[in-house]
Parts: structure tokens; C-alpha cells; sequence
């Protein structure tokens, strides 16, 4: 399309004004102007170059050299980068590169000068980096830990509070779920756990913080979720209080999705529309360096330990004293009563002893804690607890 008819150069600079303004997108403008977005991105480009002097129109001969990127690869470039504003030139060369292999595309410096020209790349930002990754080892496969945490809560813009529920496998970096609940409660969290196991099978081990729905501050540190997860024989990671960098990943993606909370959908429909696309887009489209410039969903796939119908029974050693916690939350023990949790009313639990005389209580394989003999009461130790006699008995 060819500009209207009026005096070119206040065409030209009226149009670079409105775009600079950021009231529409280039897409609109284009469009209301009647021109192509290359040549709106030619003379925005030209304006952020040369001010209004490079507005004027240039002589025909070729001002470019045998080596400079092709107009039709510079379009598709600045394409990319309209419709993913959050990638830098690292990804868009992988995604393109990805989606033509054939084709010859220029170096990622290239096309970040590219970018840099159209006036679509801003200043850098330090970058954040997650210092280890807690105590734990690495995982080695897919599913091996899944990470989990709510993203702090925006309201959308007919004023409902969204808690963003993350879930992601810790190794392929696969975002497994990506829900918009209204709160941080366990009957909301379970549904959409309970759904992703259905849909990818169990973890071994499901990495948290210790805020709710996945962590309370009793003795043992229980919640209906937690119970759930470990009837289903998953180990709970629960990082250190003030510790996010033992949960690094999960951390460095919510930096990621941060965008989507400055920019809220009408409603929760709307909002769970777009979480679901960001969570398509993410795992099929985006890059990720640490994945080798693949994209996550190239490398995760479905546990082998499917969701069973019934949860199974816990599996104690016959010389473990198994107590069924009351409804007060204790357990009766040599004439007396111990407080155990709430959260396991109607649960059996396991009392053994260990090699050195203590007695520890555990839930499944779940170790909770141990029998403070002076004040008969349930503590927590911050040391590794010694193996259970039975334990031992069955590790040798």
C-alpha cells in the first residue's frame, strides 16, 4: 500500500509520533496509515537513526552491501519479535531456525542489531541467577521432582483475586500446570494436582515452600495436600524458610510469566484462557537455553508410575507399634497420650525404635518425627534421624 495523499514528510512524521506514543500496536497504526508494517518499521527505524531528517526519502541506488541480511529475512526477524516482545534475538533465531532449518539465517549478534535498528530492544537488565539448588541431588530424568508454588496474586480487571498455582518437572523444565485459583487453599491446589497425575502419572518427589497449601507450622508440618501426596508414596522437599534459591528454577521462571500478572484478562475465563496459552507456548515454542535452545516439551515425557485408583495401604514392619490418630489428633502411647496432628485424623502411623533406643513416628514413609521421652511429646530434630531398627533391618 502507498501512503495517502498528502504532503509525505507530515504523513511520515505523524506516524512515527502516534507509534512512539504507544497507544496502538504497529499492527493498528499500519493498518490505519495504509501501509505495509515493513515500511512502518523502515521509517521508525530511520527516525530512531537520523531524527527527522531520515524521514526525507533517499536516493534509489543500493546503499547496502553484498552481505547484508535480506529484506524478507529482516521482516520475518522483526515478526518474531512482535509476536514473542519477551524473547530476546537467542530465541527468536532458535525458534526460527528451528521452524526452517533450510533456510540460511544470519548470527544471533546480527539479529539482535536487526532488532536493535526497529527500536525493539530495550536496555539489558541484570539477569537473576539462582544460587544452587538446595540439598537435594540434582534430578537426572523427567519426573524425578516436580516443583510447585503460588506466584504472588493480581486481581484481574473485574476485580478477582487470582493466585497463579505453578507446576513444572524439574529436569526437562516442562510446565505441567498452570491454573488460575482464587486462593491458596488445599480443595482448590488438589483438583489440579489430581488432574496432572491423571494426565502424566506421579512424581517420585514434589519440591515446595513451606507456605500453604503445601506446608503448615505444626510439628510435623502437614496439610490435607501433603497427606494426599504422600499416601501416594511421593517424598516431600520442602525448601528452608528465606531460602527461594533451593527452588531456583521454579523462582527463575515466575520472573519469566511476571509479565502476565502487569497485564490481567477481564476475567477468570479470560485469565485461564491465557494462562493456557503462555503454558502451550512456553513448553512448545520457547527456547530454553539451559535445554540447549530446545523447547521443554522436547524433552519431558510421562512418568512411568501411573495414578492408582485406590490409594494404597502403608506398608510397616511387623515389629512397628501402628496407632490410629484419634480424634483429637493424638495417639495413645504407654498410658498417655500423644498429639500427633489434626491433619491425620483416622491415618495409622508408625512408632519404631531406633539403634540407639529412641522412638521415631512416621506416616507411610514419611518420617514425622520423635518421642520426647521427658515431656511425651512429638518434636522435630534438625539432624538426620537414625534409621529405625526395622529400617535397618530391611536395607541390609
Amino acid at each position: 500500500m502507498v501512503w495517502r495523499e498528502t504532503v509525505l514528510m507530515d504523513e511520515r512524521l505523524r506516524f512515527v509520533v502516534e507509534c512512539l506514543s504507544g497507544e496502538e500496536t504497529m499492527t493498528q497504526l499500519c493498518a490505519g496509515f495504509e501501509i505495509s508494517r515493513k515500511t512502518g518499521y523502515k521509517w521508525l527505524g530511520r527516525y530512531r537513526e537520523f531524527g527527522p531528517e531520515g524521514l526525507q526519502d533517499r536516493p534509489r541506488a543500493p546503499l547496502e552491501h553484498g552481505r547484508a541480511t535480506a529484506a524478507a529475512l529482516v521482516e520475518r526477524i522483526v515478526f518474531e519479535k512482535e509476536v514473542h516482545p519477551l524473547w530476546g534475538p537467542k530465541k527468536i533465531m532458535a525458534r526460527l531456525r528451528r521452524s526452517e532449518p533450510g533456510c540460511v539465517w544470519p548470527s544471533v549478534s546480527t539479529a539482535g542489531e536487526i532488532l536493535k535498528r526497529h527500536g525493539l530492544v530495550g536496555g539489558r537488565r541484570k539477569r537473576w541467577r539462582a544460587v544452587g539448588n538446595g540439598p537435594w541431588p540434582q534430578p537426572a530424568e523427567p519426573n524425578a521432582v516436580w516443583t510447585a508454588d503460588h506466584k504472588g496474586w493480581f486481581r484481574t480487571r473485574d476485580g478477582w483475586r487470582c493466585e497463579p498455582l505453578t507446576v513444572m518437572d524439574a529436569w526437562s523444565r516442562y510446565l505441567l500446570g498452570l491454573e488460575a485459583t482464587g486462593s491458596t487453599a488445599d480443595e482448590e491446589a488438589w483438583p489440579v494436582f489430581e488432574r496432572l497425575f491423571a494426565q502424566h502419572g506421579l512424581p517420585d518427589r514434589i519440591r515446595s515452600d513451606n507456605g500453604s497449601p503445601f506446608a503448615s507450622s505444626g510439628v510435623t508440618g502437614l496439610t490435607p495436600l501433603s497427606v494426599r501426596f504422600i499416601k501416594l508414596g511421593i517424598a516431600l522437599e520442602r525448601i528452608r524458610p528465606g531460602k527461594p534459591q533451593q527452588n531456583g528454577r521454579h523462582e527463575r521462571f515466575h520472573l519469566t510469566m511476571l509479565p502476565m500478572a502487569n497485564a490481567p484478562q477481564a476475567d477468570r475465563a479470560a485469565q485461564a484462557r491465557a494462562f493456557e496459552a503462555f503454558r502451550r507456548s512456553y513448553n512448545e515454542e520457547r527456547p530454553h537455553e539451559a535445554l540447549g535452545m530446545d523447547t521443554p516439551s522436547q524433552h519431558y515425557r510421562s512418568s512411568n508410575r501411573p495414578m492408582p485408583k485406590s490409594v494404597p495401604e502403608p506398608d510397616y514392619p511387623a515389629e512397628a507399634a501402628v496407632r490410629g490418630v484419634r480424634q483429637n489428633g493424638a495417639v495413645k502411647w504407654q498410658g498417655t497420650e500423644i498429639y500427633i496432628s489434626a491433619t491425620l485424623v483416622g491415618e495409622p502411623i508408625a512408632i519404631e525404635e531406633t539403634e540407639n533406643g529412641e522412638w521415631a513416628i512416621r506416616f507411610y514413609a514419611h518420617p514425622l518425627g520423635f518421642i520426647d521421652k521427658k515431656h511425651m511429646k512429638l518434636v522435630r530434630r534438625s539432624a538426620a534421624p537414625t534409621a529405625p531398627l526395622g529400617a535397618a533391618a530391611n536395607a541390609t
